[in-house]
């Protein structure tokens, strides 16, 4: 009796030690980068390093055949193994996503030790020089880019992804992705949103929807964020008068037409007036005026988009989940060629339900 004791004991103390990992033993890597192509990949692994009570971030570049071997290359060059146990953002070379994108990730997909809410970035020309950004910040480096990116995110900038949505829409021939682009603004040595990158399938089409098309398009997903804010000019007794509104709801329709190969694609859009120095919007005649005037642009921009991923076969909107799930006759395995060839027809309706001011 007393040895089954002592054995128990033993195995109680030991449950959950034989896997044990201590941060002091690694280079817990944050961010990582990649540029290049199969056979000629660059990585870079941006990690913390204390040295005499000051914290600096450090950053190892390798190069190698593919993504894995670049890591075991990185790993010869620093004193402690690299833990990607807490990765938050991975930066990639709009050159390198130009083929399959899968073949970056699968390595964070295989080790179930990564996160899977891993940020992704597409960034304008070679990484490195957003990897150096990095350097002199106090935090975390992947820490810096994923509150950028988030940020972005709330604002209806960026679509709301992760490394396991990327995957997954990845694997779906009916929808595509739109990955947050960044670029470098040289003048003040900072990164910036800059639209979306457009996939068709695996890869980048080479086609960027700036920031104000990006926005379009989410509010065409009807995926408005926190904050989604549009800015026109308008002309009101012979004045250019800019307005800016924020959209508080969007109810959206479509009605497809399987023998005409039609979508018409209803929005109603309600929102509220921010910012409009013109004094008399309380008037229903101004009023009228304005909201006209804002239909007609939403509508032309909705146009301009839709018209910009049918080129560039990029179903971002997620059109062929409609279809397949309520017209299933309808829909063909090579989707990309077929959406390609729809007829959209959008119409919008704005309403301002709000006008900010007393009157």
């Amino acid at each position: 009796m007393y040895r089954k004791g002592i054995m128990l004991l033993v195995v109680v103390l030991l449950a959950g030690c034989w896997d044990e990992r201590l941060y002091k033993n690694s280079s817990v890597v944050t961010l990582v980068g990649v540029d290049g192509y199969i056979g000629e990949y660059t990585g870079y692994y941006a990690y913390p390093k204390t040295t005499a009570n000051q914290s600096e971030i450090m950053i190892i570049e390798s190069t190698g055949l593919s993504p894995r071997d670049v890591r075991d290359k990185a790993n010869m060059k620093i004193e402690q193994t690299l833990d990607l146990s807490e990765l938050s953002t991975i930066l990639i070379s709009d050159k390198t996503v130009k083929a399959p994108l899968y073949d970056i990730l699968d390595i964070y997909f295989r080790d179930p030790q990564n996160p899977i809410t891993i940020k992704i970035a597409i960034t304008e020309g070679d990484v490195k020089p957003y990897m150096d950004l990095t350097k002199n910040l106090a935090d975390s480096a992947g820490g810096y880019y994923q509150r950028f990116i988030e940020s972005s995110e709330d604002n209806t900038i960026y679509p709301k992804l992760d490394l396991q949505t990327v995957g997954s829409l990845l694997f779906d021939n009916a929808i595509d992705n739109a990955i947050p682009y960044i670029k470098m603004n040289d003048t003040e040595n900072r990164a910036e949103a800059a639209g979306v990158a457009l996939f068709s399938g695996s890869t980048f089409t080479g086609e960027v929807l700036d920031s104000k098309q990006s926005l379009i398009m989410l509010l065409l997903m009807n995926q408005a964020s926190q904050h989604a804010r549009i800015t026109y000019m308008l002309t009101l007794d012979d004045k250019e008068i800019p307005i800016t509104s924020e959209v508080i709801h969007i109810k959206r329709k479509w009605t497809v037409n399987e023998a005409l190969k039609t979508i018409k694609m209803n929005y109603t859009i309600d929102i509220e007036v921010d910012e409009f120095s013109h004094d008399k919007l309380y008037e229903s005649n101004i009023r009228d005026d304005v909201q006209a005037m804002l239909q007609k642009k939403v509508q032309a921009d909705f146009e301009e988009v839709l018209k910009i991923l049918q080129e560039q076969k990029s179903d971002t909107l997620g059109i062929g989940r409609h279809i397949r799930s309520y017209h299933p006759k309808m829909f063909k395995e090579d989707w990309h060629e077929q959406f390609a060839s729809l007829t959209l027809e959008p119409k919008v309706k704005v309403k301002i339900i709000r006008t900010g001011v007393l009157r």
